[in-house]
């Protein structure tokens, strides 16, 4: 992992380190060149007179192994010298946090590991003198539970993600946590506001870009995959590491970002995508990294439902293979419809729904056969004349927790709402019923 500080880095090459294991935690303290952990050590900064800067805070880990996305708790305690008032922590590539000392110096810290290995540096803080020196510790955390679909916050329940620069959303990616009651929380946060990490990091790197969410590094949390059907970035895609706990994401540090260039998704007429969904695990192979699926073609050739196989690595999409499916009015007028996808307990979801007449219908249980190319599942007739013509885009996923799939769509000055399905019927058909709506509220990035 990239050092935050780099001034910070050169202190600690330059020092010699002290190594030691604690509890299956590996701890690295770094004595200051001039004198030993034991003494304070004399500074002078301009323009002052010569002061004591104290040594280093001792961390303390807690006395049983970490998880990936589950709070643990950090014991800080004083070194030698004068007492701190408070610490100052930073936690991976995380901004500087302070958290008060007690009259002995000693403070605890909490924080939610995102990796397997993690940075926790810590110094104090002193009245009326420069900070104390830094003591850093590493450890390594067990991997969290496996994610459901659509859950980037780490508490077991599915969360919108939208893209900005659309619906009066400004530029980035919008996540607001789920919310079985009332399907949403609309105070929303901006994951996105890095970009791509190139360049200026500017959030309007998603703009006009679709977003799919699913387990596209193979981990336990829930992956970022930015797709762009036109623009600059045409036929291109981009797979961003989530962080399992709702924080922004760290597209600019090394393994946390995985290209897909567009020849690897285009069909056997050249045609890149006009879609993407997530196809989870439709071949029944048992690939922890999701297929993907979407709407390919032209008008000469036509459109179709092209199936994108994973070839168990994260980016790995080979061979795209056109599915005999045919739209649920019969036909290959793909083009006319949208699709949005979720992973239940049976396997992939798909809605599909067509703007232009309001059908909506939805697949289930999805099974792919990339020998023939053909597509099963079961076949449900939602809705006639729904939201016909409307500008929206869809998020499929269990809002409710119920086991059936369900519907967000996002429309006009960022309005929300929730679309419950129930009443699946063996002959097909089934009622699809909006919640109340609800407008996402995007707080300005520092």
């Amino acid at each position: 992992m990239p050092e935050p500080h780099p001034s910070r880095r050169t202190r600690r090459i330059a020092s010699s380190a002290l190594v030691g294991v604690v509890a299956g935690v590996v701890l690295t303290t770094v004595p200051p060149a001039a004198a030993s952990p034991a003494e304070p050590v004399e500074a002078t900064r301009a323009g002052s007179t010569t002061e004591t800067v104290t040594t280093r805070p001792v961390i303390t880990p807690p006395g049983t192994p970490t998880t990936i996305g589950v709070p643990a708790e950090f014991s800080v305690t004083k070194g030698d010298g004068s007492t701190p008032n408070a610490y100052v922590y930073q936690f991976n590539a995380g901004p500087p946090v302070q958290v008060p000392a007690d009259a002995d110096g000693a403070a605890t810290i909490s924080v939610k590991p995102t990796w397997y290995t993690n940075t926790l540096t810590v110094h104090g803080l002193f009245t009326g003198g420069p900070a104390g020196e830094s003591a850093t510790i590493t450890f390594n955390s067990g991997s969290a539970p496996v994610a459901p679909d659509a859950d980037l916050t780490g508490d077991g329940v599915a969360d919108l993600l939208t893209v900005g620069g659309t619906h009066t959303l400004p530029a980035g990616l919008w996540l607001a946590t789920g919310d079985t009651a009332t399907g949403v929380d609309p105070v929303s946060t901006n994951i996105g506001f890095r970009g791509y990490g190139v360049d200026d990091h500017d959030p309007a790197d998603f703009t006009g870009s679709q977003i799919v969410t699913g387990r596209f590094f193979g981990g336990s949390v829930q992956d970022v995959l930015v797709y762009h059907p036109t623009g600059t970035r045409a036929g291109n895609a981009t797979i961003l590491r989530g962080t399992g706990d709702g924080s922004p994401l760290h597209p600019q540090l090394s393994g946390n970002q995985q290209p897909i260039i567009s020849a690897q998704l285009v069909d056997e007429y050249g045609n890149s995508p006009l879609q993407l969904a997530n196809a989870g695990d439709s071949r029944r192979l048992g690939n922890d990294i999701p297929d993907l699926i979407g709407i390919s073609g032209d008008a000469t050739n036509g459109h179709h439902l092209t199936y994108y196989p994973n070839f168990f690595t994260p980016g790995g999409y080979f061979l795209p293979t056109r599915t005999t499916a045919l739209t649920p009015t019969g036909g290959t007028d793909w083009d006319n419809w949208t699709i949005a996808t979720t992973q239940l307990g049976g396997g992939t979801a798909m809605f599909l729904w067509n703007r232009t007449t309001g059908a909506l219908h939805l697949w289930t249980d999805l099974t792919f056969s990339q020998d023939t190319g053909q597509l099963t599942y079961t076949a449900y007739h939602l809705a006639t004349n729904w939201n016909t013509d409307a500008a929206l885009d869809l998020r499929a996923a269990d809002i409710d927790g119920d086991g059936t799939p369900d519907l967000w769509t996002v429309g006009d000055a960022a309005s929300v709402t929730p679309w419950l399905v129930s009443d699946l019927t063996a002959a097909g058909t089934g009622t699809v019923t909006a919640q109340p709506a609800r407008t996402l509220i995007t707080p300005g990035q520092n």
